[in-house]
């Protein structure tokens, strides 16, 4: 009986609330989602609003996409709340049923939103790419968001949505058992080369942050995953060194971010609870020069070693131009037209099995070398903030329109675990990241 007055007060609640709420409006994620979040929350007749800590900059907004996009924005809702208040930010909670967070860096600002949202009994999707805050919130909030019916699910922007979607994509579409997937990302500007950094400051303290607490995860996945997982053969090549291959142009090198983290996660959940025999990955980056892969390995090396140290990691913040290649300038944004102009290609290569006969469990091994392979593509444009916006939009409509399709009744989820048996790849795919086969054959 309480649990039936439970649900009832939880449906009296959701009807007064909007369906979407996207929080950090005024950042550059959050001013790229309101196109898609107009267009596709209109096509399903879901309410939304958004949220950030100034009313005054969020209708500034509102206006400015109204001029835009040639519609009617005036009636929007607006609600203000500030990540330092507790208080708004429940209140802001509890007006939404699907929260979209664009506010970083998460490992110092995300905890308070996903709180309120549990108390709160609203659902969250973000764009965080920082696997210790990912890892430790599944250890420390899965059990009470299955309790409370609430779904949480980070890494829902370019990291890690396409390759997470393209991966379960191959296994869908490739006449066997997948043994491995290499993913080779690349990024290059159409036309005349613009100039200005490509990335906004706060990604860039992001990965510091981060990086600076690396060490934690050893500990936090001996407490996080308790299922040693199989050795299985044949076992997916490591390389650290740059190399060429006949699928991408340019100099392979491996990929920074949190997609392998968040795929092996995915893939470990299929695993303990689906039975199914995990796909071994490896992510890697391209770059066209060889000068350039030099001169960002030597980067890189600095910023790993400043980052372990207080004074190094002032430094890092002090002068992104210098560490990051340009990449990132201090109190600078990317401008819309470089953004525009910027287009990006995610090319998926699996190997296994075709044909492959008799009862297949999660621990099956094959005496025989892979003789099957399968070619992906997943491309679309301004990767970082257009693509990243669309992704995150389009999970708080999933989440909203088709829970009963996600697994359980809530949790702390990866993106592959989230939207596997969804429509999310087929919206996507009709909003401008295109997801297709390029070949399948025999190896």
């Amino acid at each position: 009986m309480p649990e039936e007055m439970e649900k009832s007060d939880r449906s009296s609640m959701a009807a007064d609330r909007l369906d979407l709420l996207v929080f950090g409006a005024t950042g550059l994620t959050g001013k790229h989602a309101i196109p898609f979040i107009h267009e596709i929350a209109s096509s399903r007749s879901l309410t939304w609003g958004i949220a950030g800590r100034s009313a005054k900059k969020m209708r500034e907004l509102l206006q400015q996409k109204e001029t835009e996009l040639g519609r009617d924005l005036s009636r929007i809702p607006v609600i203000v709340a500030d990540i330092t208040n507790e208080e708004s930010l429940l209140a802001m909670a509890k007006k939404s049923k699907v929260l979209l967070n664009c506010c970083g860096p998460f490992r110092s600002l995300g905890r308070p939103v996903v709180e309120a949202c549990i108390k709160a009994g609203t659902h969250q999707v973000d764009v965080n790419g920082e696997p210790q805050y990912m890892e430790k919130l599944q250890l420390e909030k899965h059990e009470d968001t299955e309790r409370k019916g609430v779904y949480i699910l980070s890494a829902c922007g370019l990291d890690s949505i396409p390759c997470e979607l393209a991966i379960l994509h191959l296994q869908k579409e490739f006449d066997g058992v997948l043994n491995s997937v290499v993913t080779y990302f690349e990024e290059e500007q159409e036309g005349k080369r613009l100039p200005g950094c490509a990335a906004n400051y706060t990604t860039w303290a992001s990965s510091i942050t981060a990086s600076s607490n690396w060490g934690e995860l050893n500990n936090l996945r001996k407490k996080l995953f308790r299922t040693k997982m199989p050795d299985l053969q044949p076992k997916l090549r490591k390389r650290i060194l740059p190399f060429r291959n006949d699928l991408v142009d340019g100099w392979m090198v491996p990929m920074p971010g949190p997609d392998h983290s968040v795929i092996e996660r995915t893939q470990r959940y299929f695993y303990e609870t689906k039975g199914k025999r995990p796909i071994q990955v490896e992510c890697f980056y391209a770059e066209k020069s060889l000068w350039n892969v030099l001169v960002l390995a030597v980067l890189f090396l600095l910023f790993c070693i400043l980052c372990r140290f207080e004074f190094g990691r002032r430094m890092l913040l002090n002068y992104p131009e210098i560490f990051s290649y340009g990449t990132f300038v201090k109190d600078e944004v990317p401008t819309q037209e470089k953004l525009d102009n910027t287009v990006f290609r995610l090319t998926l290569c699996g190997e296994g099995w075709t044909n492959a006969g008799g009862r297949i469990d999660r621990n099956t091994q094959y005496k025989e070398p892979c003789n099957g392979r399968i070619v992906s593509q997943v491309s679309g444009r301004n990767p970082w903030y257009g693509a990243t916006a669309l992704c995150v939009v389009a999970a708080g409509v999933i989440v909203a329109t088709e829970s009963n399709k996600m697994p359980s009744r809530g949790g702390v989820y990866t993106p592959g675990v989230a939207f596997a048996d969804t429509s999310m790849r087929q919206l996507l795919d009709q909003n401008g990241l295109t997801f297709e086969i390029l070949c399948k054959k025999a190896i």
